[in-house]
């Protein structure tokens, strides 16, 4: 019989072909080859992992393989076939254990062989059990615990708990080879806000080399270590659906110096609901969250309606804290006004133009303003970026910031009897 293959036929075994070979590498599945012949199985013990498959090949004879829980009682399960010539037989072992065999019309002569499957390794992320114990101390006190990554400083995690005599707090996400610092403290003088000790009570613990899930024991001492406890703020993003793949960046700014304390960038911003956090904010002070999204997608910031962008406050910290925001349209341009110390008098005020500039940047100054001696330029984490001596003034100052980077950047301002800080972005 003379057999055709067509065209449609071919694309189909090859379409078969493909998906069953990513189907067992998606599975993560391995195959091992066992051969059949001379009365023999080869390899005759064979170590593989669970979900992997064997494959029998029958090469010459009547053998089969029996795996039967009836003849081999410990097997895990059965697997085998009936005795013949020419097949191949296979199995997935999804069971670890040990696993014997036998060719039936032939085990006398020695023809048996061994499974051993070792289970599957867990590649993490694993979980911290930190079991407290003796914390009489600090019964109905609030305790905090977190989880830092010793070589990037990233805190992987944090818990809020009310302490009791004994307790656990579980922290998943710790990841294989990694070592971490196990940082907590109980809020002994009950003001909601970390003291260093002896004020509130904190420790420290280490965590090393991980390889899979982890436990810690920790019996109250007075062992304390100054752990610098940093406060979190979430915000809390929803409904930012046109936003999707777009950049967004936030800044922290305190308010009553105008200061950059954190800027934060979410490239491409992957759902319309997600947190960004900050570990910058103090307790006692007042900030102003100002955040944009690219959505024009030129890579800079441009005002309202052009990008999206918005303020909101955040007054009087006391401890970690969440701002919640829903997408709108009451849009916000975060960078209208220089931020601006020690100015009395708003007829004496110093300007910008343009802000934000990309090649040159004018100070408008008013004519009854003291000579200004020096111009200095910072970036936002306070590095001395370019200064420049003048010995007068005139109505017009030209500053060439071509050479800056994008970003914001503060030019501190001095004359004779004051200094004033102005906040610029260079686009």
């Amino acid at each position: 019989m003379e057999t055709i293959f067509t065209l449609k036929a071919i694309r189909y075994f090859a379409l078969t072909f493909v998906l069953a070979y990513i189907s067992s590498n998606l599975n993560g599945q391995t195959s091992h080859n066992v051969s059949v012949a001379d009365f023999a199985f080869s390899p005759k013990e064979l170590t593989i992992t669970a979900g992997d498959e064997v494959v029998w090949k029958n090469n010459g004879g009547s053998h089969n393989v029996n795996g039967s829980k009836s003849d081999f009682p410990s097997n895990p399960v059965s697997f085998g076939n009936n005795v013949g010539s020419g097949w191949t037989f296979s199995f997935v072992f999804n069971t670890a254990g040990t696993y014997d065999y036998q060719c039936d019309p032939h085990a006398g002569m020695g023809m048996v062989g061994k499974i051993v499957v070792n289970p599957k390794s867990d590649p993490g992320p694993y979980t911290l059990t930190v079991n407290f114990t003796g914390m009489s101390p600090h019964v109905g006190q609030t305790f905090w615990l977190a989880v830092i990554d010793q070589i990037t400083k990233k805190e992987i995690g944090r818990v809020k708990k009310t302490a009791a005599v004994a307790f656990s707090i579980d922290v998943p996400g710790i990841e294989n080879g990694k070592s971490y610092f196990v940082d907590f403290y109980a809020d002994l003088n009950k003001n909601g806000a970390y003291n260093a000790p002896p004020v509130d009570h904190a420790w420290r613990m280490p965590l090393n080399n991980i390889t899979g899930n982890s436990t810690l024991n920790f019996a109250h001492n007075t062992t304390f270590t100054d752990i610098a406890w940093k406060n979190k703020l979430t915000v809390h993003f929803t409904g930012m659906t046109p936003h999707v793949g777009e950049k967004i960046t936030l800044y922290l700014v305190q308010k009553d110096n105008g200061i950059y304390k954190d800027t934060i960038v979410v490239s491409p911003v992957a759902a319309a609901i997600f947190d960004i956090n900050s570990y910058k904010i103090i307790p006692g002070i007042s900030y102003n969250i100002d955040f944009y999204a690219d959505h024009n997608k030129n890579g800079v910031y441009d005002v309202p309606p052009a990008d999206h962008a918005w303020r909101l406050p955040l007054n009087n910290v006391v401890s970690d804290s969440i701002v919640n925001f829903a997408h709108n349209t009451n849009f916000t341009n975060i960078f209208s006004t220089t931020s601006n110390i020690n100015f009395v008098d708003g007829n004496d005020l110093i300007h910008l133009y343009p802000n934000p500039a990309s090649q040159f940047i004018e100070l408008i100054v008013p004519r009854t303003y003291s000579a200004i001696r020096s111009l200095k330029v910072y970036s936002l984490t306070g590095a001395l970026i370019d200064q420049k001596t003048l010995t007068g003034n005139s109505e017009s100052l030209g500053y060439d910031i071509s050479h800056f980077n994008n970003g914001v950047y503060f030019m501190e301002i001095n004359s004779g009897n004051r200094k004033d800080v102005l906040k610029f972005v260079k686009q």
